[in-house]
């Protein structure tokens, strides 16, 4: 993806955040976070493992142990995937 259609997708869920509840999961790229100390807040967690919600826009991410982002999304995806995370049913 390039530069200006990040930034077109991020623009159209910031004007409307309910747009992320009709998706499952995003594409992710692992990443590092700084551990949402600002825009994130956490919902569940175990085992090192945190899913945390973002403030402005609702959706959702799966963070690990060290802060990496290992899938992103809307909620209810997101918690189906943190339950197979768990479960020891995902890659």
């Amino acid at each position: 993806m390039d530069q200006q259609m990040i930034k077109t997708a991020l623009t159209i869920l910031a004007e409307a955040p309910a747009l992320i509840n009709n998706f499952g999961l995003g594409p992710n790229i692992k990443a590092p976070t700084m551990g949402g100390d600002v825009w994130w807040n956490d919902i569940a967690s175990s085992r090192g493992w945190r899913v945390q919600r973002n403030t402005l826009t609702g959706h959702c991410r799966i963070l690990d142990y060290l802060n990496y982002r290992q899938a992103w999304g809307s909620e209810q995806a997101i918690m189906v995937f943190f339950q197979k995370l768990l479960d020891g049913r995902c890659d």
